[in-house]
């Protein structure tokens, strides 16, 4: 590989992060691997044709009931990330809980795993949040076949080593957020991207679930954030669906 392409894969992260580089493989299922030995911090990267993936591991000191809302913080800082390299006339949303749109096509999504055998009141020895993003459809034959599904780069988003450094710096806002300013600084965040938008309703999180009370006469639905990982059915097993 000559200097010029090696320097473009330069990925910039903050001393807190420990960069893995997959050549192969589930990211989430390698930053869980590593998890116990590697611990807070691991950044697990894929890059291959139409995909780009990466997963964190992280450490909390809260009972799994609150320290699961790191979902939520990083979906904000995917949405963020993405929003800061993207066109800016169109919107970066998600669809409840886990999936990622750009101009209301489908752009990838988030995933989530929790140290095994952990109950809601225990602490968890450690989580992972996952990224996969459509990084590009060259090896379709003709991309137009699938409408409601997009890419990075037909997009003319930044390049990917920049959207991974923008989302690894802005977890570690959002979790300073969290901890000077409460969670709701970082779950009013992820309310207000989430489509549909509710007219005249209220979208709340409460303990660990989404609470939309709708207009008059609509009433009052909720629904478990973790439980509801993969319900729009974004992706299969090979990564984001087209």
């Amino acid at each position: 590989m000559d200097s010029i392409t090696e320097a473009a894969r330069v990925i910039h992260l903050p001393p807190p992060y420990t960069l893995h580089r997959l050549d192969a493989g589930d990211v989430v299922d390698e930053a869980t691997r590593l998890a116990p030995v590697e611990g807070a911090g691991t950044l697990v990267v894929h890059q291959s044709p139409g995909l780009l993936a990466f997963a964190v591991v992280l450490e909390p000191d809260q009972p799994l009931r609150e320290a699961q809302m790191a979902f939520a913080l990083g979906m904000v800082a995917l949405g963020d990330a993405l929003a800061a390299h993207c066109p800016p006339e169109r919107a970066v949303r998600l669809v409840w809980p886990d999936e990622i749109r750009f101009d209301k096509a489908r752009l990838g999504g988030g995933r989530f795993a929790v140290s095994p055998g952990t109950g809601p009141e225990d602490v968890p020895d450690w989580l992972v949040f996952g990224a996969e993003l459509i990084a590009d459809r060259d090896h379709l034959e003709e991309p137009g076949l699938f409408p409601d599904s997009t890419s990075l780069q037909e997009e003319a988003f930044d390049p990917p080593e920049d959207i991974i450094s923008t989302f690894a710096s802005y977890m570690m806002l959002y979790f300073d957020r969290w901890a000077h300013d409460g969670i709701e600084a970082v779950t009013n965040r992820y309310l207000m991207r989430i489509d549909p938008p509710l007219l005249r309703g209220v979208r709340r999180i409460e303990g660990d679930r989404l609470v939309e009370i709708t207009p008059a006469g609509g009433g009052k639905r909720s629904a478990p954030l973790l439980d509801a990982l993969g319900a729009t059915g974004w992706r299969d097993a090979t990564g984001p669906i087209l």
